[in-house]
């Protein structure tokens, strides 16, 4: 695609992906790929061709758009999203940019030798604010672009597919075309994207269309012997990769751009964001550091005769784990339940769901934070005493000191059993696992060039509910003792068969 207006200059004949992209009119379209890969030039393009082939208002023969850019902070929508807009469209030729909220970029372009004029109004807004969200549901729009769409919650989509489509108004001609965009790196296999891209495409007149970019990077199968770093093939995380002379936008990338991009970067880190491979990154220091995936996930069986182990943590994000200590110590965790805004009446249907179809005929030792042991303002009642009308017999571990939970959970991870860890998880725990992946974490501080530090208390986030229940399971069930031994002195396990009729 090329323009005739002066200093500007799109060409994206070597990324087919993005081709078909900008030539597609789907309501919601959507671009994943690489770092690297042109993404956010194409949605550049993509708004200032639809500003091109606006029908003209009958008044007064103008193109008039209006477009929202939305990013997910403040200082990424300065550093990254404008500036690639003003790459493509810079000041000195498209006009200035009033920097006063919201950023706005108002190009005005007369009429010339028998072409319309184009009015295009830009704004931009970043979604770190409530305030700012106000701003976007109120905005009347032909259309909006949300760069990088996995930093953002899908409300954010929702609302904007509402707004767009309202300008300009009818009397100038009304929309020629309305829709959202988005871009993104790839992101978690639960992620909305993932499910709108992968499983449930929205479809019919109004369908929701993702277009996968090529990866920049591929696993090579066959390395050189003699001097493969000479041959282009470059060492990290423990494998050999080549760049991909497939990939899109290397035609404008420096060379060599995705080798010193992979430098002393992890596996994760590669698949995400240099092979784009939907995949979980890690974020900050995980809880657990003792945790590894590749070595302690298996495919467990439950063990007759030895008692289900029920962890639990409360609150509007209930979660369970169900696990097992075998005669030799080691720790099979077999089920996890997670939920979300759910109180405690439908989280104990849930679990006593859950209880009935796997474990019917196992003892149950359950276990649940202590602060559970505090009376409800309004119904005045505890959650353990809640959750025994239900014929759940749960006690509270002896501490939820979150340091003596997190080694209760930490001890069997390095303790060999059989040349085995001492800690295994069942591979349909995923939930679990990416919390004990690093979904479950301490941030980041910054503090200064090289230099690292975290925060000493853990991040609470979607992955941190199922975390602590994994603690409380294995707290409860007997780990650590050495280190709660006194403080609750009194506290016996409950064993108890679980007192329901699924039918009643």
């Amino acid at each position: 695609m090329a323009s005739n207006i002066p200093g500007l200059k799109l060409d994206f004949s070597k990324s087919p992906t993005v081709w078909k992209f900008l030539n597609d009119n789907s309501f919601v379209r959507g671009m994943i790929g690489p770092v690297g890969s042109g993404k956010s030039y194409a949605c550049c393009a993509e708004i200032f061709k639809r500003a091109v082939q606006q029908k003209p208002s009958k008044r007064d023969g103008i193109k008039y758009s209006r477009f929202v850019i939305v990013r997910n902070s403040y200082p990424m929508l300065k550093t990254t999203t404008l500036k690639t807009w003003l790459e493509l469209f810079p000041e000195h030729i498209y006009g200035p940019v009033r920097n006063s909220p919201p950023i706005t970029h108002h190009i005005k372009l007369p009429s010339r030798e028998g072409a319309a004029g184009i009015d295009l109004e830009v704004i931009f807004l970043a979604l770190d604010q409530p305030k700012d969200v106000r701003k976007l549901l109120s905005l009347e729009v032909t259309g909006g672009w949300i760069n990088e769409a996995r930093e953002l919650p899908k409300s954010i989509v929702d609302g904007l597919t509402h707004r767009v489509g309202r300008y300009p108004v009818k009397d100038d001609g009304g929309p020629t075309w309305r829709g959202v965009i988005l871009d993104t790196n790839p992101c978690d296999d639960d992620h909305w994207i993932y499910r709108l891209s992968e499983k449930e495409p929205p479809k019919g007149k109004f369908a929701w269309k993702f277009f996968r970019q090529p990866p920049g990077v591929f696993e090579a199968k066959e390395v050189p012997e003699e001097m493969p770093e000479a041959q282009g093939f470059v060492h990290s995380a423990g494998k050999w990769w080549q760049t991909n002379d497939k990939a899109e936008n290397l035609n404008n990338l420096p060379v060599g751009y995705y080798e010193q991009l992979l430098g002393g970067k992890n596996l994760d880190w590669i698949r995400c964001y240099a092979e784009g491979k939907f995949t979980y990154v890690q974020e900050g220091k995980p809880v657990w550091s003792e945790y590894d995936d590749a070595s302690m996930v298996d495919d467990c069986q439950i063990l007759d005769g030895v008692p289900i182990q029920i962890g639990l943590d409360f609150g509007l994000t209930p979660a369970a784990v169900f696990a097992q200590r075998t005669p030799k110590g080691v720790w099979n965790v077999l089920h996890e339940l997670v939920t979300f805004d759910m109180g405690l009446e439908r989280f104990c249907t849930l679990l006593k769901e859950d209880i009935d179809r796997f474990f019917p005929k196992h003892e149950l030792q359950i276990w649940g934070d202590p602060a559970g042991m505090q009376r409800d303002q309004i119904f005045e009642n505890t959650s353990f005493e809640h959750l025994k009308t239900h014929g759940l017999f749960a006690k509270p571990t002896a501490t939820n000191d979150f340091r003596t939970r997190r080694e209760a959970l930490a001890m069997p991870m390095t303790r060999l059993v059989e040349n085995k860890p001492g800690f295994r998880i069942d591979r349909k725990c995923v939930r679990l696992r990416k919390s004990l992946s690093g979904g479950y974490h301490f941030k980041r501080v910054a503090i200064g060039a090289g230099q690292e530090r975290f925060r000493d208390t853990p991040n609470k986030n979607e992955h941190s509910h199922i975390g602590d229940a994994a603690g409380y399971c294995l707290l409860g069930g007997g780990e650590h003792r050495r280190m709660t031994k006194g403080n609750r002195p009194h506290l016996k396990p409950m064993v108890a068969k679980i007192d329901f009729d699924p039918l009643a």
